[in-house]
């Protein structure tokens, strides 16, 4: 009797070593980062399988996970094939996911869909997920006609939704709707989600790693990007959300990452990351606020643009700012409305940090009543981090701030796009602004006297040098080379010949036969070369453009 219970004891204590779950070695990240243990009664706990058998391999979670609306499910794998190393070939055989009762995803074995050679390397896959909390993981394998397949597991993520797929760096990161062909010189992708997993709300495409000037088809439109030779290239490019009307997506040409990912929304909005080709054609009626819409410069993120409704609306929210920051006989002071009611502000604006910190500040000091708009425009520059509010007191973060407004015309918004936005460049970089300045030190005295008069007439403060330097720069990089000439030495020279007679002294002689200045065109057409000469070894733009998109 002795001998038969010892038998019975050793025989349930086998059966629940065998049976018992335990935790396995890789665990699930949840969506805010926490960590939950996964438990298994296989007896791989490492994430190591051997897939020479039709096997099963089932993990559970001590509690079901939530699972946000809008998330994947990222596993982290490798298939290798061990009897020819690194085919992870092995026959037929598929590796299915399934979440709960869900439906299965088959995980690629190879990088053959993205036009890799890269079989046996790490994937982590993606796959959206329609249910609304996690509880069990399996793995089912099925079809492996010969031994030396394994698959290692490195771990699960709750991620945020995306289609596409990134390899620069890494494993490749990749999802389901991804396709990508390579002939050797070009290549294409295509992003295209089933309507039952596409990406609810807003989303924004994001490619990186661009070689050439590919083009994007998105929600029937077509854009191409603009080649950038420049050491310092900005190569990431996004379209935003009102560009993508669905989620169709074609890429012709090279890059190493092409992402569909949902847009941000915070309170006080979150600027929309864009190019300024984009933020020129964004559809007004997509704005999410009727007043303005807010952008962030995508090749230089620490410069807001807004783009306003109306002139009327622009100065609700600038016009005192103009005034404070560049205006003859107002710099350095709040002005009241009633002062500045019946005077002109700009039709476009550009601020940096320190001179928008020095506003709100004087503001918050002297109890200045500001209105609801520039306290607006305070709270999403404090958000950017362009101001902080270190216990009351503003003080200046990183950036700038530029605007336009829909007001202008198309041909004065291409211009006022692109002068604000070099002004935009100058408060941002120092060797840029010391480039500016060398430029106005060796300017010919004749011009120097003419440009500075002109600055004068405009009501500009011209006792600012780093104003006048900045100005100086803005106006010759507005236009193309070709066309600054006959801006400076023509349109520029003749209004101020024409409206402010007393300041013709200021002029050199002019040219009676074709009523022109020559040598005022020559001087600026040599500045605006050598403008333009820097900032396409700098970022790749040039006088007269600021956006890496044709529309």
């Amino acid at each position: 009797m002795i001998y038969r219970c010892v038998f019975i004891f050793v025989i349930l204590l086998f059966s629940n070593s065998c049976f018992a779950e335990r935790e396995a070695g890789f665990s699930l990240v949840g969506a805010g980062g926490e960590t939950y243990p996964l438990y298994t009664a296989s007896n791989e706990l490492d994430g190591v399988f051997s897939l020479s058998k039709t096997k099963n391999y089932e993990y559970t979670l001590n509690e079901s996970v939530r699972v946000p609306r809008n998330y994947s499910l990222e596993i982290d794998y490798s298939l290798v094939d061990q009897l020819d190393a690194g085919t992870a070939d092995g026959g037929d055989y598929q590796v299915t996911v399934r979440i709960d009762n869900d439906f299965g995803w088959i995980l690629p074995r190879n990088l053959d869909f993205l036009a890799m050679s890269r079989a046996g390397e790490r994937i982590r896959y993606a796959i959206p997920l329609q249910t609304a909390r996690i509880k069990r993981i399996s793995l089912e394998v099925s079809g492996v006609k010969k031994t030396g397949v394994e698959m290692r597991l490195n771990g699960l993520r709750l991620t945020e939704r995306f289609y596409g797929f990134d390899a620069e760096g890494g494993p490749v990161l990749t999802s389901p709707f991804t396709r990508r062909d390579y002939d050797g010189t070009a290549g294409r992708v295509l992003i295209n989600p089933d309507g039952d997993y596409e990406i609810g709300g807003g989303k924004v495409l994001f490619i990186d790693g661009i070689e050439g000037a590919p083009e994007i088809t998105a929600g029937g439109n077509t854009f191409r990007y603009i080649a950038n030779n420049g050491e310092d290239a900005y190569r990431g490019l996004t379209v935003p959300a009102a560009f993508l009307e669905t989620c169709a997506i074609e890429i012709n040409g090279s890059v190493e990452a092409a992402l569909l990912k949902p847009s941000q929304n915070k309170s006080p909005p979150e600027p929309i990351n864009a190019d300024p080709a984009f933020i020129l054609m964004y559809p007004q009626d997509k704005w999410r606020n009727r007043n303005y819409e807010v952008f962030r410069w995508e090749s230089f993120p620490s410069i807001l643009i807004f783009d306003t409704a109306s002139y009327d609306l622009q100065d609700k929210i600038f016009k005192r700012l103009a005034f404070f920051a560049e205006k003859k006989g107002f710099r350095g002071r709040l002005a009241k409305d009633v002062e500045i009611a019946e005077l002109h502000g700009w039709n476009a604006h550009d601020y940096s940090a320190e001179t928008l910190a020095e506003f709100f500040d004087a503001a918050r000091k002297s109890s200045f009543p500001l209105l609801d708009e520039e306290l607006e425009l305070r709270d999403i520059l404090v958000q950017a981090n362009i101001v902080k509010d270190r216990g009351g007191d503003f003080v200046a973060g990183d950036g700038a701030v530029i605007s336009i407004s829909r007001e202008s015309a198309g041909y004065l918004r291409l211009m006022f796009m692109t002068h604000e936005a070099f002004h935009g460049i100058f408060f941002i970089d120092a060797y840029f602004r010391e480039f500016c300045k060398r430029r106005w030190d060796n300017l010919d005295k004749a011009a120097k006297r003419f440009i500075t008069s002109y600055f004068d007439f405009q009501q500009y403060d011209i006792t600012d040098p780093l104003l006048v330097v900045n100005e100086f720069m803005g106006h010759c990089l507005q236009q193309g080379v070709s066309a600054s000439g006959k801006y400076f030495g023509e349109d520029v020279a003749n209004r101020l010949y024409e409206k402010s007679p007393w300041r013709r002294a200021a002029l050199p002689p002019r040219d009676e036969e074709s009523g022109t200045w020559p040598g005022i065109a020559e001087s600026f057409k040599k500045e605006a070369a050598a403008f333009s000469e820097y900032v396409s070894t700098r970022w790749g733009l040039s006088a007269g453009r600021v956006w890496r998109v044709r529309l």
